[in-house]
């Protein structure tokens, strides 16, 4: 299985400093014996004033150690489930894709059943439909113009129970997204 672990030259961009400095400031805040919790908070005002978006690089990095003590693989939360996102830019209107994505759902995805009834909802720059699934999993997929006839579409199915469930939903998502995009889309 592929998997992707965080991007160690991205995290030392944003926090301008090296990846070894960054993981002795971790190790410094108790390492491998502290939550994800209590890293985050020891390393956040670190970096507070001094990096632009501070609080998502310092999880970012805090996931990157994690991950690089196996203490979590990618992709996995801190609650040792699993997320997976995958998008792509489609030609239309951003409510009409989500329509036309709900249209598609016939009370399964990807063999799990629709808990409930799914839920849409629009904000100024994104429309959303959302669903909670068998075994309490989660899918939203957010829908943002991106040009007058194109539109980010954004899967994401959270809380999935393994490497592997989220192997297999990238692979769904990304074949859903083709099949939103139409017959005559380009990949």
């Amino acid at each position: 299985m592929a998997t992707r672990g965080m991007n160690i030259p991205a995290i030392e961009t944003a926090l301008g400093e090296k990846w070894e400095d960054t993981r002795a400031r971790l190790e410094a805040a108790g390492g491998a014996s502290a939550s994800h919790r209590e890293l985050a908070d020891a390393l956040y005002p670190q970096f507070e004033g001094q990096v632009d978006n501070h609080g998502w690089w310092v999880q970012g990095a805090v996931v990157a150690y994690e991950q690089e003590i196996g203490r979590r693989v990618p992709g996995q939360r801190a609650d040792g489930t699993f997320d997976v996102a995958v998008s792509r830019t489609i030609s239309g209107q951003r409510s009409d894709l989500i329509a036309k994505f709900a249209s598609f759902v016939d009370g399964t995805l990807n063999g799990a059943a629709l808990e409930g009834e799914p839920r849409t909802s629009e904000t100024a720059k994104r429309s959303f439909w959302r669903a909670d699934l068998d075994g309490g999993i989660k899918v939203e997929v957010a829908a943002e113009a991106k040009s007058d006839d194109k539109t980010l579409v954004v899967l994401t199915t959270s809380k999935l129970p393994s490497p592997d469930a989220l192997e297999e939903w990238r692979a769904f998502g990304k074949d859903f997204l083709s099949r939103l995009a139409g017959p005559s889309a380009r990949d």
